[in-house]
């Protein structure tokens, strides 16, 4: 198990987090996932980029930071992490009735610093 993956399981701790990636955001390469949840990464990457663009559309100032998307049962958090080179993506899958959203952002926020720095 690489550091990468071993640095996301701890994501796995977070109640109601079932599977987390970190993406390339431009390429849709895969660094390391822990956990289930299936997700396509070049997916990912595609949602975060019209998101991205449509707030550049609507006026919005800087970059994107997250975006969440919710479902019936399911939930999925992408948080942008800036960096030198393409920026990368922090993707979790949440089973909703068991998460407590800001409590994942919070932790998905705390990961994506320790990347960055």
């Amino acid at each position: 198990m690489s550091s990468v993956e071993a640095s996301l399981r701890r994501l796995l701790e977070v109640p109601g987090v079932t599977g987390v990636s970190l993406i390339d955001a431009v390429t849709g390469l895969t660094y390391g996932e822990a956990g289930a949840g299936g997700l396509d990464p070049v997916e990912c990457s595609r949602i975060v980029g019209l998101v991205g663009d449509g707030l550049c559309t609507a006026g919005a100032q800087g970059e994107l930071e997250s975006v969440v998307i919710t479902g019936t049962t399911r939930q999925l958090v992408v948080a942008s992490i800036a960096r030198s080179g393409d920026p990368l993506l922090l993707a979790a899958v949440l089973e909703r009735s068991q998460t407590n959203l800001a409590l994942v952002l919070h932790h998905v926020g705390l990961y994506a610093e320790g990347v960055a720095a």
